[in-house]
């Protein structure tokens, strides 16, 4: 009675062998599955732009109103021909590019409200007032009446009125 040793495999074996393969094809299908749900490869790379909007600016045409010219808040006297005056349209120029600080109040010392640019026009609402050695003028802008200030007369041109 001789018995073959080594030459059978048993059944418990196979089974095991052919549940270990499945387990291991199983864990590559979710793997690559899993993969493909990360980093969709049809998606275009992240980039950062820049865009920048150019600021608003002044036109040099002004349509004035028709109401009657308001009298002077500070000044009494008449205003000679060609002088700025309450009522009257000015522009910044001469700050060459820095621009011109519009004020609380007249005063080198008083705070700084917003800063105006070269060519920006403005209506004279107050002034003339004399202080720390120059003469101030009260503008606002025709566009935004919360653009209101104080600004000294040598950073402003008076705007001529246009005869049709």
């Amino acid at each position: 009675m001789n018995k073959q040793t080594g030459s059978k495999i048993h059944i418990l074996t196979i089974l095991a062998g052919i549940l270990l393969a499945g387990i291991l094809i199983a864990l590559i299908v979710l793997m690559i599955k899993l993969g493909d749900q990360e980093a969709p490869r049809d998606l275009p790379e992240p980039t950062a732009e820049l865009t920048i909007i150019p600021a608003p600016t002044q036109t040099q045409v002004i349509n004035l109103p028709t109401d009657p010219v308001q009298t002077p808040t500070t000044a009494t006297e008449s205003v000679p021909e060609g002088a700025i005056a309450v009522g009257a349209y000015v522009k910044v120029t001469g700050t060459e590019g820095a621009g011109l600080r519009m004020r609380t109040k007249p005063g080198t010392s008083s705070a700084i409200m917003f800063v105006a640019m070269d060519e920006e026009v403005f209506l004279v609402i107050g002034g003339p007032e004399e202080v720390d050695g120059y003469v101030w003028y009260q503008l606002e802008a025709p566009y935004d009446e919360s653009r209101t200030g104080w600004s000294a007369d040598a950073f402003l041109t008076l705007i001529e009125e246009q005869q049709p």
